[in-house]
């Protein structure tokens, strides 16, 4: 039996005053909005006692997170071990005082800045048992603030514990133990069931499960004894190799169908015993009579073993999660194993948190009154809340400022409205409204004169300076960021390369979504042959980093940062050559060319030839992070009214890594915005009111259409203030 009479320790209430509810798990279910399943990648020193993480998603495109976290949680010293997770929260062990905390740290959507550490009353050992040792810990809840959270934590041998974390209990929070007498479950780990609302542990061999119920003060746990059906036939080979593995057994259950799983992992031990690696996987669905009937259909399910607690979830909320498959995650193996065919891929990889994190709710505010649920310009369900792509399409006079209004790409997405400074709207010196503005604000004869707006990436406007030729960038225009909290950031002055300029700049790129991470660069291109780079998060020591391009394409170019290539590119004019600064080497003058090789292009007519040939042509290299693909887009415009442009043409390309440029009339569900900002592609399906197949423009004095399947365009003349497409911005939470 298990547990009994013969416990010696106190009884005590245990404090579950009503069921558990876990609001989200790993179900995957496509109402929520989730991060994808994710581990801990890489950690390299940051600061004292520090380290940076960089987590690897199971979405091939998602964007790579980095945030900070203790060194002792990823390399667990004397003193503190980690020594499990559940929703993504990590418990650790200090062993000195025998005290168990649960930190956020190693969260990908908590904080950094404002961890949440919740210490635990000091463990309780039970006579003849330990516990220094445990096997795993779970929480009943998504988090342990909440108010009838149970963390169990199952130490090696017989003793399980519990403790409810909440804050309401003050000091009254205390440990129940249990000394769990059949020896079969001493190596066993303990998960949280949600369908029976109880703690369960699988037996070793697989035999038994025990589970308790929260809602009873007991001891003696509920025995279910399974009944195994279908096993397959085995060969002598395959039994001879199983028979001499180690083996354990993870229940797992899927919220999203209510199908409860047992997994059996057998792992041999190689290179003369210094790691493990996993030989055969067996699936079981455990039916709620103790039948086990072995299966190798998933359907549309994905397994997650680790060191946390096991989960499950739906492999189509989640692009390029592979379904019915069981991924494994150990200290020095990453495995995959697809029950299909009993095929096992994976690699060794020495694994400094070895806890798969199970998708996560991302917690936000809205800043409009009635929020439309718009999910990431990647595609898939599970990614970060967004706002549609945007511009600015008006600007309401205010003391000392403007009030800007947004257009949505989406029909219905409440107007969104922010202060904004009026020099970074109306800064044009040709602008007739300028000296009227000059007067209005007292600035001198110009408004232009404090600051120039040159360009924008990742809603990110940058300003120059002239007078002191100093670049600052801005969230101010952002309509995400907070008007009333705006983020300006400068950077050092600029440095001229003798016989170049850095007064006339074609636009500026960063390397990630704000100049506030650690790692972002920011790349601004000017009119000629220089090209700087600086690090804004470097403090006093960051510096422009410049470079001198010889070949003359690429003077009047524009620059991107390639997240697919972790590269800045830039195309030259006429579209042959792409170079590419490879930010890994230093940032080394000489860039890497590839030379474009054009494909199944068009017969235009002799009318058709006569415009394009008198065309003004810019090329922009555009990557989409939802498929992979770059592209390669040409406008030609034309001069009209003597001083107006007007687009003609667009041309679109798909660009392999072989440099083959094949010229397309359908991106499928892409849709492609080319402004003054950094031009950026988003899935239309992901923001209702986008059409596919289409290339948006936006410009001083026109908004433009451009359908790619019957090359017709729809053009609107309006003044643009300031003439950006703002991308898909992920909402503050």
């Amino acid at each position: 039996e298990l547990g009994g009479d013969n416990v010696n320790i106190s009884r005590v209430t245990l404090f579950i005053r009503k069921p558990v509810l876990v609001r989200a798990s790993g179900g995957g279910s496509s109402s929520l909005v989730q991060t994808p399943p994710c581990f801990i990648h890489g950690a390299d020193p940051c600061g004292t006692d520090h380290v940076l993480l960089e987590y690897a998603y199971s979405m091939k495109n998602h964007p790579r997170l980095r945030k900070k976290a203790p060194e002792q949680l990823v390399y667990n010293d004397a003193e503190v071990t980690t020594i499990g997770s559940s929703h993504g929260w990590v418990a650790s062990l200090m062993h000195g005082v025998g005290t168990l905390r649960l930190h956020d740290d190693l969260n990908p959507v908590a904080s950094d800045a404002n961890p949440k550490r919740i210490s635990l009353p000091p463990l309780v050992t039970v006579p003849h048992c330990q516990t220094q040792i445990v096997t795993n810990v779970s929480l009943s809840s998504p988090s342990p603030e909440d108010e009838d959270c149970v963390v169990a934590v199952k130490f090696l041998g017989p003793q399980l514990s519990y403790c409810r974390p909440s804050s309401a209990l003050g000091s009254k929070s205390k440990w129940f133990n249990i000394r769990i007498a059949n020896p079969s479950f001493f190596s066993s780990r303990v998960m949280f069931s949600e369908k029976l609302n109880m703690f369960r542990i699988p037996g070793a061999g697989g035999q038994l499960i025990g589970s308790w119920d929260l809602c009873k003060d007991q001891h003696t746990p509920e025995i279910l004894v399974l009944r195994y059906r279908n096993l397959p036939e085995l060969s002598e080979a395959e039994r001879e190799v199983m028979d001499t593995c180690f083996t354990t057994e993870h229940l797992v259950e899927s919220q999203s169908t209510g199908e409860t799983f047992l997994v059996k992992c057998f792992r041999q031990s190689v290179n003369g015993g210094t790691s493990w690696e996993t030989k055969a996987v067996m699936v079981f669905t455990v039916l709620p009579l103790g039948n086990a009937m072995y299966t190798r259909h998933l359907g549309d399910l994905t397994i997650f073993i680790s060191k946390s607690e096991a989960f499950c979830v739906r492999a189509s909320s989640f692009p390029d999660v592979r379904p019915n498959e069981v991924y494994i995650l150990e200290d020095t193996e990453i495995a995959f194993f697809s029950l299909a065919d009993s095929d096992i891929s994976g690699y060794t990889k020495r694994v400094v948190a070895p806890y798969f994190i199970p998708p996560q709710n991302i917690e936000y505010q809205i800043f409009i009154r009635k929020p439309v649920l718009i999910r990431a310009s990647a595609g898939g369900s599970s990614s970060p809340l967004q706002t549609p792509p945007c511009y600015i399409d008006g600007a309401k006079f205010a003391p000392d400022n403007v009030e800007l209004s947004f257009a949505y790409t989406c029909k219905d997405y409440p107007k969104r409205k922010k202060k904004a400074p009026v020099e970074l709207v109306y800064n044009d010196i040709n602008d007739p409204i300028t000296p009227w503005l000059a007067e209005k604000f007292k600035e001198g004869n110009k408004v232009s004169d404090a600051a120039v707006t040159i360009g924008s990436s990742h809603g990110w406007v940058a300003s120059l300076l002239h007078g002191v030729g100093i670049l600052r960038l801005h969230d101010d225009l952002n309509p995400a960021a907070s008007d009333a909290n705006p983020k300006r950031i400068s950077l050092p002055p600029l440095v001229t390369l003798p016989h170049c300029q850095t007064q006339i700049i074609t636009n500026v790129s960063l390397s990630s979504l704000s100049p506030e991470e650690e790692d972002c660069v920011v790349a601004v291109k000017f009119m000629g042959p220089q090209l700087s780079f600086c690090r804004p998060s470097a403090q006093g020591n960051s510096k422009w980093f410049n470079i001198r391009i010889a070949n003359p394409s690429f003077y009047s170019s524009r620059v991107m940062f390639s997240k697919k290539h972790n590269m800045f590119r830039i195309p030259g004019s006429g579209g042959q050559l792409i170079a590419s600064w490879d930010l890994c080497k230093d940032i080394k003058h000489t860039p890497k060319f590839q030379e474009l090789v054009y494909h199944f292009l068009p017969e235009p007519t002799e009318a058709e030839r006569e415009v394009m040939d008198t065309c003004l042509t810019t090329e922009h290299l555009v990557e989409s992070q939802s498929t992979g693909e770059t592209f390669l887009v040409r406008c030609f415009r034309q001069t009209v009214n003597k001083a107006l442009l007007e687009t003609k043409a667009v041309m679109v390309f798909r660009v392999s890594p072989r440099g083959n440029a094949v010229y397309t009339q359908d991106i499928g569900d892409l849709t492609i915005f080319i402004s003054k900002a950094e031009p950026f592609c988003v899935r239309a399906s992901s923001f209702p009111g986008v059409r596919p197949n289409r290339v948006y423009m936006l410009d001083v004095m026109e908004i433009a259409c451009f359908k790619l399947a019957d090359s017709f365009i729809t053009i609107l003349t309006e003044r643009m203030m300031a003439p950006y497409f703002f991308p898909p911005q992920n909402i503050e939470y």
